[in-house]
């Protein structure tokens, strides 16, 4: 299993009851969609739980691109094609500043 972090700049949709989130980039110059998981400490940033920290209107990140941060995981199983997981680290910009959730890249 090979993991890296990459920041993206694009249009940030995100769904916090099943944590899911899709971010629409560029990449090289082609758009590339990216979706995946949401991170446990942004989602619960995301959902208003004080603990957490600031809460997070969703509803208002997609009105304009962001820079974010997605963790990349890249599986490989025997008898199985190589397969991408993304997950959204950090909102970098917007007033959202989430931390890395213990993971490596």
């Amino acid at each position: 299993m090979e993991e890296h972090a990459t920041e993206y700049v694009g249009t940030l949709f995100v769904l916090p009851e099943s944590r899911c989130f899709e971010l629409n980039t560029t990449v090289h110059g082609a758009p590339v969609t990216l979706t995946g998981t949401v991170t446990q400490q942004l989602a619960a940033r995301f959902a208003g739980n004080a603990a957490a920290g600031e809460q997070v209107d969703v509803r208002r990140l997609a009105l304009e691109p962001r820079r974010v941060e997605v963790l990349t995981r890249e599986i490989h199983e025997r008898h199985r094609a190589p397969r991408k997981v993304h997950f959204l680290m950090r909102v970098l910009d917007g007033g959202v500043q989430a931390g890395f959730a213990g993971a490596a890249g």
